[in-house]
C-alpha cells in the first residue's frame, strides 16, 4: 500500500475512533518512576468476540468461551513517540462512562505504525 494513502487512512480511523486514554506506566503493580503517566488520543476496542468458540456437540455448549472484557489499544506511533507501554501497565478510558481501566496482557511493537496492545480486566 502506498506510504502516503496508508497515513491518510490511519487519519480517517483516528478521526473517528480515537479517545482519550491515560497511561499508567507500572512496575510490580507500582508506578513506574522512570516513566510518567502520560494522556494521547488512541483507538481501543473493546467486547472482542474473536476468542469465542463454537462447539457443537454432545456436553458442550454454542459458546464456549467468550472474552467477557478487555479488547485492544492501537498506539499510532508516529504521533505519540514518546509513548512506552509495557505489559502489566494500566491505561483508562477517559471519555467512556466510568472510565473504565484496562490492563495491558501483551504489546506488539512490531509495526512501524502502531503499537498493538492487548487489553484485560484491570
Amino acid at each position: 500500500m502506498d506510504r502516503s494513502l496508508r497515513a491518510e487512512l490511519m487519519d480517517e480511523v483516528d478521526d473517528v475512533w480515537s479517545e482519550t486514554i491515560r497511561h499508567l506506566p507500572l512496575v510490580a503493580g507500582l508506578q513506574d518512576q522512570a516513566r510518567g503517566v502520560s494522556e494521547f488520543g488512541a483507538v481501543i476496542r473493546t467486547g472482542d468476540r474473536g476468542s469465542e468458540g463454537m462447539g457443537f456437540g454432545r456436553g458442550r455448549s454454542e459458546r464456549t468461551s467468550i472474552a467477557a472484557a478487555g479488547g485492544h489499544l492501537r498506539i499510532d506511533r508516529i504521533a505519540n513517540p514518546d509513548v512506552i507501554i509495557r505489559k502489566g501497565d494500566k491505561v483508562v478510558a477517559l471519555d467512556r462512562g466510568g472510565t473504565p481501566a484496562f490492563e495491558i496482557l501483551s504489546v506488539d511493537d512490531r509495526s512501524h505504525l502502531r503499537l498493538i496492545c492487548e487489553l484485560g480486566d484491570a
